[in-house]
């Protein structure tokens, strides 16, 4: 079987294959006026386009991806996303660290309750 490049990229930095931590956050992209319904108005950012959620392990290598519509909230997509790496991963990730738009944290990052389904812990560090 062969490895995914993301795991011989890992190695070459003198990192274990699969990784223990990742980053989740998202991205707001402006759409055209032909692309209808699927665009979404995401009011913070004031545009309406798409909105990208993405997971990377901590050398920025992608775990996963989900594509919606940018009034979409962040932390509506983390279970999905969370779900995704794990599979990806092999269940390895143990940590995620996630910015403020997710709001599952209680006061100083730490998190007010950590359903099972997510998979790894969440911390919020930018959040402080």
């Amino acid at each position: 079987m062969r490895a995914p490049p993301r795991t011989l990229l890992r190695e070459i930095a003198d990192r274990a294959p699969q990784p223990t931590a990742a980053i989740f956050d998202s991205r707001t992209l402006q759409s055209s006026p032909e692309s209808g319904a699927r665009a979404g108005y995401d009011r913070a950012k004031r545009r309406k386009g798409s909105k990208v959620h993405l997971a990377v392990d901590t050398l920025g290598h992608l775990l996963a991806l989900l594509v919606t519509p940018a009034n979409e909230q962040d932390r509506a997509q983390v279970a999905a996303l969370a779900e995704q790496v794990q599979e990806v991963t092999g269940e390895t990730v143990a940590v995620a660290f996630v910015d403020q738009g997710c709001r599952i944290f209680g006061n100083y990052g730490k998190p007010r309750t950590q359903p099972k389904k997510y998979g790894p812990s969440m911390h919020g560090h930018w959040c402080r």
